[in-house]
Order: structure tokens, then sequence, then C-alpha cells
């Protein structure tokens, strides 16, 4: 268990979650990440800048769409989405766009590397977490036997930060 009064920023890729939607225990997911929040978790989704943002204007972007129904479910749950960080891409720059997207999501929130997990299924992602000292988590990709996001988080009610 954590600290009172102790923050954490646990940071999900956005496909990620996106992924345990459809499983069976999905509904036990946004509940965790809810409890999580409510023991002082501040919860932050990464995505991949889209290639092209579509304006809004009577047309709703993909990106933004699925956004917003993952923030409902969330707070339908009972907890709180502080946000999406969108890494952007480039094809040679990519492993310091990630580190570069890192440093500065633990510069907005003031987390330290030991205060923040990352829970994705990108390696290079979860490696450059790594590299900067960040706990990280791997989630089995699609097509594997069973999506394990959920004993992810149930872990981190053991864990201390």
């Amino acid at each position: 268990m954590r600290a009172a009064g102790k923050q954490i920023l646990l940071i999900i890729s956005r496909d990620t979650l996106l992924e345990a939607e459809p499983q069976p225990s999905s509904e036990q997911v946004f509940r965790k990440l809810a409890s999580l929040n409510r023991r002082g978790f501040h919860l932050l989704l990464t995505a991949p800048e889209p290639d092209h943002w579509v304006p809004t204007r009577g047309n709703v972007d993909n990106a933004l769409n699925s956004q917003g129904k993952l923030q409902d479910r969330i707070h339908d749950a009972g907890g709180e989405l502080e946000g999406v960080y969108y890494v952007p891409r480039s094809l040679f720059t990519q492993d310091r766009n990630r580190e570069g997207a890192l440093s500065d999501i633990l510069q907005r929130y003031a987390a330290t590397p030991h205060q923040t997990m990352l829970i994705s299924s990108s390696m290079p992602f979860l490696k450059a977490a790594a590299r900067l000292g960040i706990r990280t988590h791997e989630i089995a990709v699609s097509g594997k036997k069973e999506h394990d996001l959920l004993a992810a988080l149930k872990s981190l009610e053991k864990t201390s930060f």
C-alpha cells in the first residue's frame, strides 16, 4: 500500500485500455481504475498522435471519440481520467519522442519516475520508460491467451511506491 497523501501517476496506453473493453472483465477493469483513482492514483492515457486530425465540425474525430468513450466508462465507474497525452510520431525520431513525451509527463505532473507506473503492450514504449526509471508492466498483446490488464491493476494495490 502507498503512504497517505502520496500521489502516484498511472500511465496506461490508450490502446491497451481499448483492447480490454470487449473483454468479459472490462467492467471490473473500469471499477478497479476508479478504486485506484480514489486511492490517489492519477490516471493518464497515452496514444500515438493521429496521422491527420479531422475537423470536428459535425464530424467527430476517431481519436477524440474513443477518448470520450473511455472517459465516460471511467467516470461511470466512479473514477476520473486526467486526460490523454498524444505522443508525436516520426519514422526517424520515435525513440526520442517516446522518452521526450514521458519526461514531459513527469514534469507536468511533478512526478518522479519512482512515483510513476506505465502499463502498455508496446515494448518500445516500455523500454523508453525503463530507461527513465519509470516502473513498467507489460500487457499481453491481442491474440494471446488472455488480456491481463485487470491483473496488473490488482497488483498495484500491493505495490509500494
